[in-house]
């Protein structure tokens, strides 16, 4: 009798914004320079190139077994690893497939290398999943939560025609928003620039076409315009022990929430919990310093890291697609997939497993 299957939602050429997607080296390319997406954004497009390319099968394809299975991961999602790796869904997704190809080698399936990797990212794409994910390639569950299941439970605490501080762009955040604006709340939305990449522009000319009361602030300005707001939202890439990766002064935004007994919550889903608790900033930010100053004249230091570690205890609240948790419920909420339930043993929740 052969296995039940999970349901694989892609279908060829459904991520790309085109009919015809990239040749996979060209697309992979093309993410890891992306610094504008949000990081599932990233991992539905990988998956997307995935399935488009090695994964698709049939015709003059060529056969997807393990050994390609190790030479895609450690080689051709190489430049993804090294420019997204550092925000937790990009992280999470990697080690996915990692596990399931350190597994697949050990002999711990009966499908092929093929068919199960199809199968893992048709489950990262899955956006109907509603049950949590228990951190195991091939196991049912959602992989990405959907921001829209953290923004209802901001709309519930929200009043009417509160004024809210935002540091930059977030996909999260700006959803969270749209709903309140939809729901006629009628926020009033202070953005800062937040780093080199334009974020708070393009966080502002989206709430702008939403018809929100938006103004942009000076990064310098940012903790000046605390005393003056009901509450401070902030996203983050991810989230490890004790610290959060987020924009360049978000340290210090939130001291000044807490100094002034304004609310601040971070608003992040599951899938920001980063990998055995491990957050790093991106390496890459280090090293592009003209972000901040091209062609910088001998003797200037240029530290062109955007981002920076925060201490998570600064945080009130973490809002999240279950509602309002502390750090240490969150991160249990969200096993990483080398510390799934069956990591030591090499069994597995699928029931393709041989």
């Amino acid at each position: 009798m052969p296995p039940r299957r999970h349901r694989i939602v892609w279908t060829p050429g459904s991520a790309a914004t085109s009919t015809q997607a990239p040749p996979l080296g060209e697309g992979l390319a093309a993410l890891a320079e992306d610094r504008a997406s949000s990081a599932a954004s990233i991992v539905r497009e990988a998956c997307g190139l995935l399935l488009d390319g090695p994964l698709r099968g049939g015709g003059s394809q060529a056969p997807f077994e393990w050994a390609e299975a190790r030479t895609l991961i450690e080689e051709e999602l190489a430049p993804l690893r090294e420019a997204h790796a550092w925000r937790a869904p990009c992280a999470r997704w990697l080690a996915s497939l990692g596990e399931l190809a350190r597994r697949g080698e050990g002999g711990g399936y009966c499908a092929s290398a093929q068919e199960l990797f199809a199968e893992e990212c048709g489950l990262w794409l899955d956006r109907s999943a509603e049950e949590p994910w228990d951190g195991e390639p091939l196991s049912p569950g959602c992989r990405l939560p959907a921001p829209e299941r953290v923004a209802q439970h901001l709309l519930a605490d929200l009043e009417a025609g509160e004024t809210l501080l935002v540091h930059g762009f977030s996909e999260t955040i700006l959803i969270a928003l749209q709903q309140a604006q939809e729901a006629g709340l009628d926020p009033e939305v202070i953005v800062t620039e937040g780093g080199p990449d334009l974020g708070g522009r393009r966080m502002a000319r989206r709430l702008a076409g939403l018809g929100t009361r938006v103004r942009i602030v000076y990064d310098a300005a940012l903790c000046t315009h605390v005393a003056r707001c009901d509450r401070v939202l902030t996203g983050v890439e991810a989230i490890g022990a004790g610290i959060l990766v987020a924009r360049v002064g978000t340290t210090a935004l939130l001291a000044e929430a807490r100094r002034r007994e304004v609310p601040n919550w971070v608003l992040a889903s599951s899938d920001k919990v980063a990998p055995d608790g491990v957050a790093t900033l991106p390496a890459w930010s280090d090293r592009a310093t003209w972000l901040l100053w091209e062609h910088a004249p001998k003797g200037v230091v240029v530290e062109s890291q955007a981002f920076e570690e925060v201490p998570a205890q600064g945080v009130d609240a973490f809002l999240t697609e279950h509602g309002p948790l502390t750090l240490a419920d969150l991160a249990l909420r969200a096993p990483a997939p080398s510390l799934g339930a069956g990591h030591d043993s090499g069994e597995s929740n699928s029931p393709l497993h041989r």
